[in-house]
């Protein structure tokens, strides 16, 4: 993984001189809260798990998780710069309400009704899961005043949970500002909004689409 970030980052910077645009690269750190995720009804055997008419609505705990992105402003047009950003961060259930039932043989969990990760967890079942998000984004940035540049953005991109099938796609939308202290250094906040496709884990469960929204603080470099 570390070579395929560094190989992004030379291929950003090789591009863009070759283009005559300015190159960028800024850490970041992001702060995500995940709405709430519904899940298809349910029934089958995986895992050690039997799962019965299963239903589940989940509600996670916020997140605050590191990314970096690389990207390239000043091309023909003074107002467009594009990005690849790389994040990650936690998925992390707070509870959840189940219809229908799970059992692992010796305990069972029958709904409807609401219950904590603990108990979940007491049957061995878990809705926590690691994130990885890869999104190339396009901004356009307004006119600089007094070192202020706002700006606003479209993302697609792919997002990697530790616990589903495959990869989804994910698109986002962004609105934020990047402050110049000098020439070349900058720092930055955006807001986002992120639509990520419903992903199927490895028990089976199939989820609806999964959306989030957060909140970015960076420090960059301007090349």
């Amino acid at each position: 993984m570390k070579n395929i970030k560094y190989l992004l980052v030379c291929l950003i910077m090789s591009t863009s001189a070759a283009l005559g645009a300015t190159p960028y690269i800024e850490g970041q750190i992001n702060f995500s809260q995940v709405n709430d995720v519904d899940t298809n009804t349910y029934s089958g055997t995986a895992g050690g798990l039997t799962f019965t008419n299963l239903k589940a609505t989940n509600e996670y705990d916020s997140d605050t998780g590191f990314g970096f992105e690389v990207g390239a402003s000043d091309f023909e047009n003074k107002h467009f710069r594009i990005g690849l950003s790389y994040g990650e961060s936690k998925i992390k259930l707070k509870s959840t309400t189940l219809a229908g039932s799970v059992t692992d043989g010796v305990t069972t969990l029958t709904g409807s009704a609401k219950f904590s990760r603990e108990q979940v967890a007491s049957v061995g079942l878990t809705f926590d899961n690691d994130v990885k998000s890869y999104s190339l984004n396009g901004y356009y940035d307004f006119d600089k005043t007094d070192g202020l540049i706002p700006f606003i953005g479209l993302g697609i991109g792919q997002v990697d949970i530790q616990n589903a099938k495959d990869k989804e796609l994910s698109t986002s939308l962004y609105l934020g500002a990047r402050y110049f202290v000098d020439e070349k250094i900058y720092i930055g906040g955006k807001a986002n909004y992120t639509m990520i496709n419903g992903p199927q884990d490895k028990l089976g469960i199939q989820y609806d689409d999964i959306t989030s929204y957060g909140l970015t603080a960076s420090v960059g470099y301007q090349f």
